[in-house]
């Protein structure tokens, strides 16, 4: 199974008055999103399954996912990829889909980074850029650590050196 991470793209800023919960994509944020879409498209990033925050900004770059690389994925919302929750709970989520080949996971951060950690084993995992995509393999073997690999930032060259991406512990 493939796990991509995905963080939502840029987003309206926070204003009083204005619930966290509606804020929408900037034009900005569109344009950059779809343009990472494709770039994945053309990775054949095909995901069977895209499980997004219930927050617009999340919903929306998720939408932007599903036309460019999963138009055959089913697509759902999940509490557990809400800002407030805990990485143990996007374990929890991923752990109740272990049939799918390939999940993408719709988020925020720094709950999408914390989740990366605790599957990869390590601690702390840098933060993911708005927009970006960090692709994860699990380990066949209950209690191994998840495999890195590769990372997309959105408008940069993809990444497949974990040294590069995630912070060392020491």
């Amino acid at each position: 199974m493939e796990i991509y991470l995905v963080r939502h793209a840029e987003a309206v800023e926070p204003v009083e008055g204005l619930e966290d919960g509606t804020r929408w994509l900037t034009k900005k944020g569109r344009k950059a999103m779809q343009k990472a879409a494709c770039r994945l498209h053309k990775k054949r990033v095909r995901p069977d399954l895209i499980i997004t925050s219930p927050l617009t900004r999340a919903v929306q770059t998720a939408e932007l996912m599903m036309a460019e690389v999963g138009s055959h994925a089913e697509l759902s919302a999940d509490s557990r990829l809400a800002p407030e929750s805990t990485a143990e709970q996007v374990l929890e989520l991923l752990n109740n889909r272990h049939k799918s080949k390939s999940i993408m996971l719709v988020g925020h951060e720094p709950l999408l980074s914390q989740a990366a950690a605790l599957l990869l084993g390590k601690e702390p995992v840098s933060g993911l850029s708005k927009g970006s995509c960090l692709c994860l393999e699990p380990r066949p073997k209950p209690g191994k650590p998840a495999r890195f690999l590769w990372f997309a930032p959105v408008g940069g060259k993809l990444i497949s050196s974990a040294k590069k991406v995630l912070v060392s512990v020491e």
